[in-house]
C-alpha cells in the first residue's frame, strides 16, 4: 500500500527513543522497531468505540435494559464479542472484580480512539482523559444516536497514529520497569499507557481483535 512507503518503523523508533530519553523517559536500545502497520477501516474503529461506549455506561450504573435498547436501535449487537454479550446478561456488581476493572478502563479506550478519529489532539502517557469527553460522544441516557459520531470518525494521518503508538509501546517498557522495581516517575502512568496502547494496537493492526491483543514489551 501506498501509505506503508511513508511509514518508516526504524526511523520511527529511532526518533521516539531519542525524544522520550530527551523527556526524561529511558527507553531500552533492544526493543524491537514495530512491524509495518496494516490499519482498520474507520468505520469498524467508530463502531468498537461505540460499543466501548456503550459498555462502559455499566460501570456508570445505567440500567442493562436501557444499554441493550441502544445498541439493538444503533445496529451494533453484532460487534460485541461473547464476553461483552455476556456483561449485558449479568449485574454489573455481580460480575467478576477484573471485569468491573476492565470495564472502568474502557474510558481510556474510547479516549483513545476519539483521537485517533481526530476529535481531540491530547493523548498523553501520564493524563487522564479530558472533560471534553462526554461531548464527543453520543449520551445514551437521551438516546442519541450512534451514526453522528460514525460518520464524523475520520481517521487522522497514519504515519502520526503509528508514531504514537510505537512512542507508548517504548514508553510502556520503562513505566512496566518502574513498577517491577518501585521506582517512580510522573511522566507515565503504566495504567493509562497500557489501555491507550491497546486501542492504537487495534486500529494499526486489523489482524487482531480487540480481546486477543498482546500488550507485551
Amino acid at each position: 500500500m501506498w501509505f506503508q512507503k511513508k511509514i518508516k518503523p526504524e526511523k520511527i523508533k529511532d526518533r521516539n527513543t531519542k525524544q522520550l530519553r530527551s523527556s526524561g523517559i529511558e527507553v531500552i536500545e533492544h526493543l524491537p522497531y514495530l512491524d509495518n502497520p496494516e490499519f482498520r477501516e474507520p468505520e469498524e474503529i467508530a463502531r468498537r468505540t461505540m460499543v466501548l461506549t456503550a459498555l462502559f455506561q455499566l460501570h456508570l450504573q445505567a440500567p442493562r435494559d436501557i444499554i441493550k435498547k441502544w445498541l439493538k436501535e444503533n445496529g451494533l449487537m453484532d460487534y460485541l464479542n461473547e464476553e461483552e454479550l455476556e456483561y449485558l446478561e449479568t449485574e454489573y456488581l455481580e460480575l467478576p472484580e477484573q471485569n468491573q476493572i476492565d470495564i472502568y478502563w474502557y474510558v481510556e479506550a474510547i479516549w483513545t480512539f476519539a483521537w485517533v478519529g481526530g476529535f481531540h489532539n491530547n493523548l498523553t502517557l501520564n493524563t487522564g482523559v479530558g472533560d471534553s469527553l462526554a461531548s464527543l460522544i453520543p449520551n445514551i441516557a437521551k438516546n442519541e444516536p450512534a451514526k453522528n459520531f460514525i460518520s464524523e470518525f475520520k481517521l487522522r494521518n497514519q504515519v502520526e497514529i503509528f508514531e504514537m503508538l510505537d512512542k507508548f509501546y517504548r514508553a510502556h517498557w520503562f513505566a512496566r520497569n518502574n513498577n517491577l522495581t518501585g521506582k517512580q516517575s510522573d511522566k507515565v502512568d503504566l495504567d493509562i499507557i497500557m489501555e491507550r496502547r491497546k486501542a492504537l494496537e487495534y486500529t494499526v493492526y486489523k489482524e487482531f481483535d480487540w480481546n486477543e491483543i498482546s500488550l507485551d514489551t
